[in-house]
């Protein structure tokens, strides 16, 4: 009986022994004053213990011994269970505050570093005066690779290309100074690049742009990819972050817009980019004040006299006369989300005018043109809908035109849209076809009834002989699945006598006329210049 209590005491003390390694890994990972206290007591409570265990050996035995020792194990084994846990939730906490570093500054779908890394990169780099060049990187293609193949494949693409470009900057002797790519999201990406001289950084994109050479292969499908990479330089091109982005921004879609691979960064940018927000307010008030007019430049049957159809093209009539092109302010008016007014407000007034036309007994078709983004929601068949009751006005008198970038842009949104707009009785019609990647097989699945050949083909017909092959071949193909082709561009005699040959063939250009007036049209109307009757 002397030696039991003793033997808890005992045991009470190797139990706090084994509390010290895990109290100490608590003070060393968290420097609280409170940790430090408790590591003290706990060396003072195991001198209590050892000098209690002495005493109960050398003073004489007492029944209160066997309630106490007990009480002495059951907290040694309390303190060392309350800290070994603490250690396991404080490490736990750190690794999930490592993983939320790492999520905070990494982008979940690539594993690469991500757009708070580049703000916190980028104001390091800064505050350390250290010369880098930021390279912003937009993937040109990559919409019709989801639309083709699905998300999940577009997100394939993305990590193969990550990992593409990983690996060759991990390469020896490829990049010798610090780089840091970033996915900032969707199909973009960024680079940052330290530099000595300019010919590093050109090296670097030289290096992106042979990384494309080699396709990526999608579901068994060899997919080719293009890259806009816009650049700017600190200190060169600005001291601060926010202009840094945005001077490299402008950049990048300059490249995409000129088709050029990469394009530095230039004033001029800016320049332009402060002129399309003064335009955009221009192109507001137009619409307000009805400023906007239409031309309309006749399309003739083969004889080059008889009018099949006359196509609507707006004009903006400036207060000095001049007149503002449309090729300026269409894709500002895009851009700024402006391009569904200014459709809806050509179909008014071209149907106005038809109207005016029919009370006169003038019959015709009327052609109008559509952008990417009319086919991007039901709006404007509901509005065509609308106009068409309105003026009373036969659909088969007008013919939609939409660009074959338009179609390809989104495929299967673009054929809801034209397929709801062909049940309203419209005609459709593919303007510059040739330019773009669009088949007459893809067309042949789509309720197209005009194909207009991109003008392009009809300007350069003088010095490229296979030219006239390819438009005879597509007006042969386009007839075959029941559409009528019209050739523009006609610019002299000479195209006119050669292009006349296909009988089957619509004809448009200044040769022929210029756009005009409504009123000055009128006069053809009565003139040895036959207008078709419209065809039922």
């Amino acid at each position: 009986m002397n030696y039991i209590a003793p033997f808890f005491t005992l045991f009470s003390t190797l139990i706090l022994l084994l509390s010290i390694s895990p109290i100490l890994s608590i003070c060393d990972k968290n420097n609280h004053k409170g940790w430090r206290t408790i590591a003290v007591f706990l060396i003072f409570f195991i001198f209590g213990s050892v000098t209690y265990t002495i005493l109960l050996l050398l003073l004489p035995f007492s029944p209160l011994e066997l309630f106490i020792a007990p009480i002495f194990a059951i907290g040694s084994l309390f303190t060392l269970l309350v800290i070994h846990l603490s250690l396991k939730s404080i490490h736990q906490y750190q690794i999930t505050a490592i993983n939320e570093r790492f999520n905070a500054q990494h982008d979940a779908l690539t594993g690469l570093k991500n757009r708070q890394f580049m703000w916190q990169n980028l104001k390091l780099k800064t505050q350390n005066k250290q010369h880098f060049a930021l390279m912003l990187i937009d993937l040109d293609n990559f919409k019709q690779v989801n639309d083709a193949f699905g998300h999940l494949a577009g997100d394939a693409l993305l990590k193969a290309m990550a990992t593409r470009i990983q690996a060759i900057f991990k390469k020896k002797n490829t990049i010798n100074n610090s780089v840091e790519l970033i996915r900032l999201g969707g199909d973009e990406f960024a680079i940052i690049l330290d530099y000595t001289k300019k010919s590093e950084v050109t090296d670097c994109i030289q290096l992106l742009q042979n990384i494309l050479k080699k396709p990526f292969f999608i579901r068994g499908t060899m997919v080719h990819i293009q890259m806009s990479i816009g650049i700017s330089c600190y200190p060169e091109h600005s001291c601060s972050i926010t202009e840094l982005i945005k001077s490299a921004d402008a950049a990048m879609y300059k490249a995409k817009k000129q088709a050029s691979g990469f394009c530095f960064y230039s004033i001029e940018y800016e320049r332009s980019s402060i002129q399309h927000i003064q335009l955009n307010d221009k192109i507001r008030n137009a619409l307000a004040k009805n400023e906007f007019s239409l031309h309309y430049q006749p399309i003739f049957e083969n004889d080059g006299r008889t009018v099949y159809s006359l196509e609507a093209l707006i004009r903006w009539q400036q207060q000095d006369g001049s007149y503002t092109s449309p090729s300026l302010f269409i894709p500002v008016a895009e851009k700024a989300g402006l391009i569904s007014s200014i459709t809806q407000w050509v179909i008014h007034a071209a149907f106005t005018q038809l109207e005016i036309w029919q009370d006169l007994g003038h019959y015709r078709h009327l052609q109008i043109n559509l952008s990417a983004c009319d086919l991007q929601n039901d709006g404007i068949v509901d509005y065509l809908k609308e106009q068409l009751d309105t003026f009373n006005i036969n659909p088969n008198q007008v013919i939609l035109e939409i660009t074959e970038s338009a179609m390809i842009a989104d495929i299967t949104l673009a054929k809801n849209a034209l397929r709801k707009l062909y049940a309203l009785g419209i005609t459709l019609s593919v303007d510059d076809f040739g330019s773009g990647y669009t088949s007459l097989t893809m067309l042949s699945d789509m309720p197209i009834k005009q194909i207009k050949i991109d003008a392009q083909y009809v300007i350069e017909m003088s010095r490229k002989n296979n030219n006239f092959a390819i438009i005879s071949s597509i007006a042969f193909l386009a007839n075959s699945i029941g559409a009528k082709v019209v050739i523009e561009g006609i610019e002299n005699q000479k195209v006119l006598t050669k292009v006349s040959t296909l009988e089957t063939a619509l004809l448009q250009g200044h040769f022929l006329s210029h756009p005009m007036k409504a009123e000055q049209l009128e006069p053809m109307f009565s003139s040895t210049i036959k207008i078709m009757s419209l065809q039922p």
